[in-house]
């Protein structure tokens, strides 16, 4: 049985990741009740991306002497206030300033969280207790998305963002609650910090974790015509193939986490990407289906391994500074994320949904590239967990 404590951090990512995914479905609402275009409706997804980016190293920095506890209830009241805003928001300018707001306390939370719980749990679960948190993101695909959708349906699109408000509230109580005060490791200077982020194996692995998710976002962004044109997916079969990738997720973060404990990041990386290139290249010829579902189903329990993956090469890689790698993890996440749906709104308008797949799959061969020839995994030399590296931090 997980651990309490595990789960509010769980359900803290959830409320983040309902409030990442629900806006999609319910944009053409939300554009008519702010009265503007449906792209500057989509401008709002775009903003909580870029200042999640932007801001994650640098809360990290700031509040790195802050105890867990209190760094991880803050954020989640932070984000829960600006959904708050956003269910209320009457026009354009205020909903973006909501999402100005939500980003800065999603931006701190979610790489606050997994540090705290690889703090928490015996160095041989890291792997599980990072895709447990990364787990609550997966349960918001299978089970926040489609609440938050039948809410904005029966209520409007206020129902969907008061839905994350309450999760968000309920997750910073249960964090309040049951977490202990989380003792906090020698803090590195700023310009000890950007040193080390600078190394080039770690640069390399946060270049890494990019390259895969823009080739995620190439296909995600535009599954929808793309399952149509490859499959003739539409309507209420779109909806069960993307029910599928929710349960697909589920399904990966729970292997992922006993994956990672047994084999160690670098080798579920490397297979998880193997898999990727292949389903992705395969779904633009799907033909029925049900070989479309079952390939998303392949490419969502694969696609879910990356981040604990990730996270756990960071945290063997550089301990000492596991929070601030992590919050660089979560930048470059979120930059893939923004560049894979920017490259596969040029393919698709350029080449057709039906070259989607081969573009993904030139990014998930790159960083299967860099994955296998740039080892990571072993620790940097001198950072030793819970202790300040070197003064001298010259890349090795």
């Amino acid at each position: 049985m997980p651990s309490p404590r595990l789960l509010v951090l769980a359900a803290g990512a959830f409320a983040i990741g309902v409030d990442g995914f629900v806006i999609a479905p319910i944009l053409p609402e939300l554009a008519a009740r702010l009265d503007v275009s449906l792209a500057a409706a989509g401008q709002l997804v775009t903003v909580f991306t870029l200042v999640y980016a932007l801001a994650a190293p640098v809360l990290a920095t700031a509040t790195a002497r802050w105890d867990r506890r209190i760094v991880l209830a803050g954020t989640l009241v932070v984000f829960s206030a600006g959904n708050a805003l956003s269910a209320v928001a009457a026009d354009y300018p205020l909903m973006m300033a909501s999402r100005v707001v939500a980003a800065l306390g999603a931006a701190l939370f979610l790489p606050t969280a997994s540090a705290t719980a690889v703090t928490l749990s015996p160095p041989d679960r890291m792997g599980r207790a990072l895709a447990l948190v990364m787990g609550g993101l997966s349960a918001a695909g299978l089970v926040g998305v489609p609440i938050g959708t039948l809410l904005a349906q029966s209520v409007g699109a206020s129902g969907a963002f008061w839905l994350v408000t309450g999760v968000g509230l309920a997750a910073a109580a249960g964090v309040a609650v049951l977490l202990p005060p989380v003792r906090i490791p020698a803090a590195l200077t700023l310009r000890e910090r950007l040193a080390l982020a600078a190394r080039p194996r770690l640069a390399a692995l946060l270049v890494t974790t990019a390259l895969a998710m823009a080739g995620a976002f190439t296909t995600i962004t535009y599954i929808a015509p793309l399952l149509a044109e490859a499959a003739d997916v539409t309507g209420r079969g779109l909806t069960v193939v993307m029910a599928v990738s929710g349960l697909a997720s589920v399904v990966g973060v729970a292997v992922a986490g006993r994956a990672v404990d047994a084999r160690g990041g670098r080798t579920v990386l490397a297979a998880a990407l193997t898999t990727l290139t292949a389903g992705v290249l395969l779904l633009p010829v799907a033909g029925v289906a049900v070989a479309a579902a079952a390939l998303v189903f392949v490419l969502g329990v694969a696609g879910a391994t990356i981040a604990p993956a990730q996270q756990h090469r960071l945290m063997r890689a550089a301990p000492e500074a596991g929070t601030l790698l992590l919050s660089l993890n979560s930048s470059a996440i979120y930059l893939g994320m923004s560049a894979g749906g920017a490259l596969g709104g040029l393919v698709i308008s350029g080449v057709g949904a039906s070259a989607l797949g081969a573009a993904s799959a030139a990014l998930y061969v790159t960083a299967l590239l860099m994955t296998a020839l740039i080892r990571t995994d072993a620790p940097v030399p001198g950072a030793e967990r819970g202790q300040a590296p070197s003064r001298s931090l010259s890349a090795r």
